[in-house]
């Protein structure tokens, strides 16, 4: 395992799970479950550890579980996956609803989907696919707004990038990157809007499918058009 001050260990990604409360009679199933959880971890392209974290008298009454990947994507990709879905759905029928929250970076972009009790965070490669999308237009048409009237074209390099980027982050933050989530939502979290289960849809592969196909000719498209309209 990497050691606390390698680079590779500052990129790992975990995911904290907390239960309020598991009644004492069921101890010994909830354990058993993450015995079950484990071993469909260990399926898993860049899983390391999981951390159970039992309730502490006096100190904290919650039960946390702390699954430990090398990378967000890795992460990512069990978090997405079947044998996730079934496994937590299952269990959330024995022992009731829980919560977790996955920091990314851009949760304030992403942050209103929820499972359960919980605000969750598409993938990351979802994440990145859907900034991109917004980003992209909203640079090139600020771009060509700015050449056309003459804007701060006088201004030496470092000030008008930083006007330049601050007038990008305002629109992605309050006007692109809402309406790219909620266009995507279907996409970017299948089961969000599902009231919080677990189950997965038999068709989310495909959705995952279309949605990235989409994502793919609207990058194409938009090259092609902004290409013909700057030459």
């Amino acid at each position: 395992m990497p050691k606390d001050n390698d680079p590779q260990a500052q990129s790992n990604a975990s995911i904290v799970i907390e239960y309020d409360e598991i009644a004492q009679d069921k101890e010994a199933q909830f354990l058993h479950w993450q015995s079950e959880i484990k071993a469909g971890l260990l399926q898993f392209e860049g899983y390391l550890k999981t951390d159970v974290c039992r309730p502490i008298p006096g100190v904290q009454e919650k039960w946390y579980i702390v699954v430990h990947f090398d990378s967000s994507a890795h992460l990512g990709e069990w978090l997405d996956s079947d044998i996730r879905y079934g496994i937590i759905g299952k269990g959330k029928k024995k022992f009731g609803p829980y919560r977790y929250k996955i920091q990314t970076g851009f949760e304030g972009w992403f942050g209103q989907f929820r499972e359960g009790a919980s605000e969750i965070a598409p993938p990351a490669w979802k994440q990145a696919c859907a900034v991109l999308l917004g980003l992209y237009p909203t640079v090139m048409l600020e771009t060509m707004v700015f050449d056309q009237f003459g804007i701060m074209a006088s201004w030496p390099l470092a000030p008008k990038m930083f006007v330049n980027n601050l007038v990008s982050c305002v629109l992605l933050t309050w006007v692109v990157m809402p309406l790219t989530t909620g266009v995507l939502k279907f996409w970017l979290k299948p089961q969000a809007g599902r009231d919080g289960r677990d189950e997965r849809s038999p068709f989310l592969s495909q959705t995952n499918l279309m949605g990235l196909l989409i994502i793919l000719i609207a990058y194409g498209f938009m090259i092609v058009i902004f290409q013909s309209v700057t030459r």
